[in-house]
């Protein structure tokens, strides 16, 4: 099971109480390294910059599908988990495969999600 501690996990989220309850969530579990990004550009700023390990990737951001998102972390190598309200049937063909969990979801499915795309046990 990976150590959540050192890793540095994205939150793409644009509704505040729930990037809130994900970063409460994390820092439970030991994760000290967070950002959030509440908008698309925002978020394929800091997977460039801040080089995250793994990410939890809202659909919809600010009315916006977040597919640019999903696609710039896919081609950064960073795993992710994506959430939503919307049916999983939206997906990109190549994004259908990834860890999806519907909302509302326990705080539960989320560390098990996140920690399935993790690889590496330490980040």
């Amino acid at each position: 099971m990976p150590n959540l501690e050192e890793c540095r996990v994205l939150i793409v989220e644009d509704e505040i109480l729930m990037a809130i309850l994900h970063e409460d969530v994390l820092r439970d579990v030991g994760c000290r390294h967070l950002a959030v990004a509440a908008s698309v550009d925002e978020a394929v700023d800091k997977v460039r910059a801040w080089q995250p390990h793994a990410a939890i990737l809202d659909l919809n951001l600010q009315g916006e599908k977040s597919f640019p998102v999903a696609d710039a972390l896919d081609a950064a190598g960073v795993p992710f988990v994506i959430v939503s309200g919307h049916n999983r049937s939206i997906l990109p063909a190549h994004h259908a495969g990834r860890p999806f969990l519907d909302k509302p979801y326990p705080p539960q499915l989320l560390l098990a999600a996140l920690r399935q795309v993790l690889d590496n046990p330490d980040c």
